[in-house]
């Protein structure tokens, strides 16, 4: 670590700056290792994310985003609403996702489990690509070579990168700052730089590696912004995000848990109005494919990277 990456204590100790990051990436990995024995057919999705969500609150300042669950075609942004029945099928391709968060410095990591043997080689794609972007992070590197091989990694092993899925820069309270790693070739050459943090994440795909937008949302985000509003339950709504969630992503089955379900749709439809509410949509391939995901978070040092996850 170079000099800049340490601060000065209290006491006049020298101090890590990176010691919530790393904290957060432990508490993370570990919140994972809870869900990989959980994947088996016949388990409730919603008993995985709050097992999940519930280390993280309980170890760290709490989730940077909600825990996602993605089975087979779906892609990102799936977690239960309230009483979720979905369960675990013999056979199905399985993802979770989690973020933690130590005083807003964050950590995001991602594995697939393959319960088909068959799909045991879309699980490693991802995995070589995601191992591969990590050995090219380091200061000066360039995110769209690293583009290049993350899809050169996963189409060589007969797959298609998620075009409009990509790792993420970040910083303290912001989950998506401004640079990204993309999954595949650009022309843009945008420099790593020492003192970054990056979630680093591919997907790999059976299909041709293009999601869209289902309805239904399930996950939210409050824009930095203040509108007027009318709805009582509205300012009721701002009232708890604003308070309990910050700059994060939030499940709406957070607030079930705190506001009737009408008021809370009611509040929700009147925020999207006025531009104050970014849905974050579940993605997905076409029905009959299958994604596969792989994600860890890395600290750019002065020789390179170091992994939080």
């Amino acid at each position: 670590m170079s000099d800049k990456n340490t601060i000065e204590a209290d006491n006049g100790d020298t101090a890590d700056a990176w010691e919530n990051w790393r904290n957060a990436g432990r508490v993370a990995k570990e919140a994972l290792k809870i869900a990989r024995p959980m994947i088996e057919p016949g388990a409730k999705v919603i008993d995985i994310i709050e097992a999940v969500e519930g280390y993280i609150i309980e170890h760290s300042s709490g989730t940077s985003f909600p825990c996602n669950v993605a089975i087979n075609h779906i892609a990102a942004h799936y977690t239960s609403p309230i009483d979720d029945p979905t369960v675990i099928e013999e056979g199905d391709l399985v993802t979770v996702d989690c973020g933690s968060h130590v005083d807003g410095c964050i950590a995001d990591t991602a594995f697939t489990v393959a319960l088909n043997p068959d799909h045991q080689g879309l699980v490693k794609a991802s995995e070589d690509a995601t191992k591969t972007a990590i050995r090219m992070m380091r200061p000066g590197a360039k995110l769209n070579t690293i583009g290049a091989l993350i899809e050169d990694t996963i189409k060589s092993a007969g797959f298609n990168p998620v075009r409009q899925l990509s790792g993420h820069q970040l910083k303290e309270y912001e989950l998506h700052a401004e640079k990204q790693v993309p999954c595949v070739s650009g022309k843009a050459e945008v420099l790593v730089e020492e003192g970054e943090v990056y979630a680093v994440e591919t997907f790999a795909s059976t299909g041709s590696g293009n999601v869209s937008d289902l309805p239904n949302p399930l996950i939210y985000q409050l824009l930095p912004i203040r509108v007027p509003v009318r709805f009582k339950g509205t300012k009721q709504f701002l009232g708890i995000a604003r308070k309990d969630y910050k700059e994060f992503p939030f499940a709406e089955r957070w607030l079930t848990k705190q506001m009737k379900h009408a008021t809370l749709k009611m509040a929700i439809r009147e925020l999207q109005q006025n531009g104050a509410l970014f849905a974050h949509h579940i993605l997905a391939e076409e029905k009959g494919e299958f994604v596969s995901q792989s994600e860890h978070t890395v600290i750019i040092t002065d020789k390179g990277h170091e992994q939080t996850t």
